[in-house]
């Protein structure tokens, strides 16, 4: 089939439009959730995310995953939000909640449910740049150029945000 016909029938038939709903949703969510640290928010810009991807079904390309450009709308709405609240990215806010630069420990206590917990627990700026490198896959020149901070910064907060991860799952949630 078409690609042009699919954009084309995905912009106006609901139908379709549900059945890509349901098949992307959960990830969609996903994205969302990792970043806000919220469920109302995380559906809010879900919602408001597929909003816009059906609305501009033409600027897709076609050269990724209609779930990854998706995911991208939606990433992009939460930085735009996030950036409304003025979120601070900075490292010496980041030190003041005890977070420092520490060498990695390894352990068996990773399971999904224990790491989940750690990261609702970090500092918002370094939640979000965890986020952003380890699921979306963003390097930490993209990152950094999203975010409006230093690409050292991005790296330094990720790496305190996996250490804090690591300390939490071997000493909070056992």
């Amino acid at each position: 089939m078409d690609f042009s016909l699919v954009k084309k029938r995905l912009k106006k038939d609901r139908k379709m439009q549900t059945e890509v709903y349901n098949s992307c949703s959960k990830r969609v969510y996903s994205c969302c959730l990792r970043i806000l640290n919220d469920p109302h928010e995380a559906e809010d810009f879900m919602q408001e995310a597929f909003i816009q991807a059906f609305h501009r079904i033409d600027s897709f390309k076609g050269n990724s995953k209609l779930s990854s450009w998706i995911c991208r709308i939606a990433i992009n709405k939460c930085l735009d939000h996030l950036k409304k609240r003025r979120i601070d990215f900075d490292l010496d806010a980041e030190l003041d909640h005890g977070i420092g630069v520490e060498p990695e420990r390894e352990s068996d206590n990773y399971d999904v449910e224990r790491v989940k917990r750690a990261m609702q627990d970090l500092p918002e700026g370094c939640r979000i740049v965890f986020s952003l490198h380890l699921f979306e896959e963003m390097d930490h020149k993209a990152i950094a150029d999203q975010l409006g901070i230093k690409e050292a910064s991005s790296r330094a907060q990720y790496a305190r945000a996996k250490n804090k991860i690591i300390e939490l799952v071997n000493e909070t949630y056992v």
